[in-house]
């Protein structure tokens, strides 16, 4: 078995030293290199390949900030978090950009093999480095025009509203997601994950908030937002039907009130990977649809024909680097085939995938597209066979099809 690569940087020796003690007994899995400094790091990284980067926050002559600005645009495949003991705002805000997890020291390394297991995981789906380059350099995901606009008119109003801010970008799948990154990083210390977009935004506050949307740079509008008849509006309406029917559904199931919150996001998220396709993969996405009507298949089909993967290993893996949890990630990826996840219980991955296949989605010109259907094995398995046409009418009666 290959060892991963994994570097450590840290201008404190000590530091250096207790990280070396702690992950002594990952070095049958890991093969670590532990240096002083950015230079240094990409000097190692000019010489040869690292899985992943960690580096502290606050370093002399070159902060991680500014390292992994550097490493994301030279060395797009490796993974890279930040591992810092300082809270500071203006850092956060700095390096929100370029890294992907943020880990608070000091670390615990059976928690550190558990992410990174994750993280690298999750990149082994995809099917070439160039792919995985491509996801990594992913800052954040545009908005709609309408719905980016708005935002930032609340942000900037001097009446700002930490709750009709929340309420806004809950319309927005991206700024969704990196919110929920931002504040479930080690930064912010919490005891739980937060799946609760107006929790989110109430314990990032309103500085942080517009910090994150008028000066990180990180936040933007789509410029094209229609590729031959599927566009940006079609993907956000279908998204948020299926957020509120998972939500619905997963109350139905009687799971609990954490559950429902992440049957609710994940079934917001769960075409994240088609946004991607739209912004990053234009000219792959027209291959996409062109396949995918000639042979009237439904899209993720053609992904894989096209690409070797389906939207939705994409946008889990950009989704596992920003640490969002593990029941999101697992429903986003499993949302179309669910019997492939192995764990065959009722739980978040049950209620996407049932809302997901009742809810339909549909061509700029309101012909109905080809798309998911009902793993009839997995439903079966679960002894919810008899129900599903009570779960479609949850669907139908939460659908609102947007006219555009």
């Amino acid at each position: 078995m290959n060892k991963r690569k994994i570097l450590f940087v840290d201008d404190d020796s000590g530091v250096l030293s207790g990280l070396k003690r702690m992950l002594h007994k990952m070095k049958d899995e890991w093969d670590m290199k532990f240096v002083s400094g950015g230079q240094e790091a990409l000097d190692c990284l000019a010489r040869e390949t690292y899985d992943v980067i960690i580096s502290d926050m606050k370093m002399p002559k070159m902060t991680g900030a500014q390292l992994l600005k550097k490493v994301s645009e030279k060395y797009p495949n490796t993974i890279r978090f930040i591992l810092s003991g300082h809270s500071d705002k203006e850092l956060i805000l700095q390096s929100v950009g370029y890294a992907h997890r943020y880990l608070a020291k000091p670390c615990d390394p059976d928690k550190l093999r558990q992410l990174l297991a994750t993280s690298l995981g999750i990149r082994e789906m995809l099917t070439s480095r160039e792919l995985h380059a491509r996801i990594s350099k992913i800052k954040s995901l545009p908005s709609p025009p309408e719905i980016y606009n708005k935002v930032i008119s609340e942000v900037q109003s001097p009446n700002a509203n930490l709750n009709r801010i929340a309420d806004l970008i809950s319309q927005d799948v991206g700024m969704t997601a990196k919110v929920l990154q931002m504040v479930n990083s080690a930064f912010f210390s919490l005891p739980t994950h937060v799946d609760n977009l107006r929790r989110a935004v109430s314990l990032l506050g309103l500085n942080t908030i517009q910090g994150l949307l008028l000066t990180a740079g990180i936040f933007s509008c789509f410029e094209n937002t229609e590729i031959m008849g599927i566009s940006v509006n079609i993907i956000y309406t279908h998204s948020m039907s299926v957020g509120a029917n998972a939500t619905a559904i997963a109350k139905q199931l009687g799971m609990s009130q954490n559950s429902v919150e992440d049957a609710q996001m994940a079934g917001m998220l769960h075409d994240i990977g088609k946004l991607i396709l739209m912004e990053y993969f234009r000219e792959e996405t027209k291959q996409v649809i062109k396949l995918a009507v000639e042979n009237k298949m439904p899209l993720y089909f053609a992904e894989k024909e096209i690409l070797g993967v389906s939207h939705a290993k994409i946008g889990a893996h950009l989704l596992s680097l920003w640490g969002l949890p593990d029941s999101i990630i697992e429903a986003i990826i499993f949302h179309h085939s669910p019997s492939k996840a192995g764990d065959i219980s009722i739980n978040v991955l049950t209620a996407v995938h049932i809302a997901n296949a009742l809810t339909p989605e549909f061509h700029e010109t309101g012909r109905l597209l080809k798309s998911s259907t009902i793993d009839p094995d997995y439903i079966q398995a679960l002894g919810l066979s008899n129900r599903l046409e009570s779960f479609n009418d949850i669907c139908n009666s939460n659908l609102e099809i947007e006219k555009v």
